[in-house]
C-alpha cells in the first residue's frame, strides 16, 4: 500500500502553478483589469465583480517655445482649473509613443509616381527615406487622459463634463488601434512594437 507522499503533491501543485502563470503571461489582463472594448469604443474594465468603462482622449499639444509667457501662464491656470473642478476619476498618463507618419509618406509616393524630373524625384526618394527611418526608430513623448464610468451613458456624461471644464486640453478622441498600442507600450515598456507585431 503507497502512503501519502507530501513532497510529490507539492511539486504537482507547484508544476500545476506554474503552467497556468505561463498562460497567463502576456495577457493584458495579467496586469490590468481589461475585459475588453464595448460596441461604443469603450475600454471595460472589470475588478472584482464590479464593471467600469474608461475612455481614453488625447488632450491638444502646445508648442512651450513658441507661447508667450502670458500663454504658457493660461495654459497652466487652465489645467489646474480643470483638476479641481472636475470631480470624477481621471488617470493622466505619458509614453514615450512610436512615431507615425503614414499620411507623410503616402504623400511622398504620389509625389514620386507623378514627377518626371529625375533631380527631384531623387529628393523626395531621400525624404521618404527620412520619413521611414523617423518612424523606426524615433518616439516622441505623448500625454493620454483616461476618464472614467461606472456605465457608458455615465461615461459619456463624465466626457461631455470634462470637455466643458477642460477647455484647455481640447480633448481629441483615440482610435482602437491607438487605445490599443497605448496599453501594450504600458504593458511592455522595453519591447518594441516593430518587433512585437512580427
Amino acid at each position: 500500500m503507497a502512503g501519502f507522499n507530501a513532497l510529490d503533491r507539492r511539486k504537482e501543485r507547484d508544476q500545476r502553478t506554474k503552467t497556468e502563470e505561463r498562460k497567463q503571461r502576456g495577457k493584458i489582463t495579467a496586469i490590468l483589469p481589461i475585459a475588453g472594448i464595448s460596441k461604443q469604443g469603450y475600454i471595460i474594465l472589470k475588478s472584482g465583480l464590479s464593471t467600469y468603462y474608461a475612455d481614453v482622449m488625447k488632450p491638444e499639444k502646445h508648442d512651450l517655445d513658441r507661447l508667450t509667457l502670458q500663454e504658457a501662464d493660461a495654459i497652466e491656470n487652465g489645467s489646474w482649473r480643470f483638476m479641481r473642478q472636475y470631480t470624477h476619476s481621471v488617470k493622466e498618463i505619458f509614453l514615450n509613443f512610436p512615431e507615425n507618419n503614414d499620411v507623410q509618406q503616402r504623400y511622398f509616393r504620389h509625389l514620386i509616381k507623378t514627377t518626371t524630373d529625375p533631380f527631384r524625384v531623387e529628393q523626395l526618394e531621400k525624404e521618404l527615406y527620412n520619413l521611414q527611418y523617423l518612424e523606426q526608430h524615433y518616439r516622441k513623448l505623448s500625454s493620454w487622459i483616461m476618464l472614467f464610468g461606472t456605465t457608458p451613458k455615465q461615461l459619456e456624461a463624465n466626457i461631455e463634463d470634462a470637455k466643458a471644464k477642460g477647455a484647455v486640453y481640447g480633448f481629441q478622441p483615440t482610435t482602437i488601434a491607438e487605445k490599443q498600442l497605448m496599453y501594450r507600450l504600458m504593458n511592455n515598456p522595453g519591447v518594441d512594437t516593430s518587433e512585437e507585431e512580427q
